[in-house]
């Protein structure tokens, strides 16, 4: 790879809603941006997007994305359970080593295959700095090529509800 490869890819796309989304190239950039918003203490409100070829399959094809095969993707058994092992054993765990939870475990996650895409959806409620919030990581991979999307999003916990109490007042 040349220098200029190494360079952090990022582009903010708005959505129809309006809200601004970053979107990553390398997995790397998208580890900093997590770190860095945790340490801006803006980490219970981000929305951010991974797009990536998993770190195994570059192996496999010596760095070279022109290399990597054509059967590399969610109709593979082996590439979705490497993929899966990637995620749960390293990005998962990367994550929560950029936000400084060490608790956090995952353990809501859900699995959704179809022809043309395998998702895998994990949730998590979180506490860091006396401010609870939820995680949600959305990981898929495509039929027709080895690149994985990742969503992230952080959203604070929304605060139950409190029922007013009446209170009598005294007559004078």
């Amino acid at each position: 790879m040349t220098k200029k490869d190494k360079k952090s890819k990022v582009t903010t796309v708005i959505t129809k809603e309006g809200e601004s989304i970053k979107v990553f190239e390398d997995l790397d950039s998208f580890e900093l941006y997590i770190k860095n918003e945790t340490e801006d203490d803006d980490f219970d409100h981000v929305r951010c997007r991974l797009k990536y070829i998993p770190p195994f399959v570059l192996h496999e094809s010596h760095e070279d994305p022109e290399r990597i095969k054509d059967s590399v993707n969610s109709h593979s058994r082996k590439f979705v359970r490497h993929l899966h092992q990637h995620v749960e054993k390293h990005l998962l765990k990367d994550i929560t080593d950029r936000l400084q939870i060490p608790t956090l475990k995952f353990k809501d996650k859900s699995k959704v295959e179809t022809p043309d895409n395998i998702v895998w959806r994990y949730n998590e409620h979180a506490q860091y700095h006396s401010r609870e919030f939820d995680i949600h990581v959305s990981v898929q991979c495509h039929h027709d090529s080895a690149m994985v999307d990742v969503d992230y999003l952080t959203e604070p916990t929304r605060p139950a509800v409190q029922t007013p109490v009446a209170t009598s007042v005294a007559a004078a």
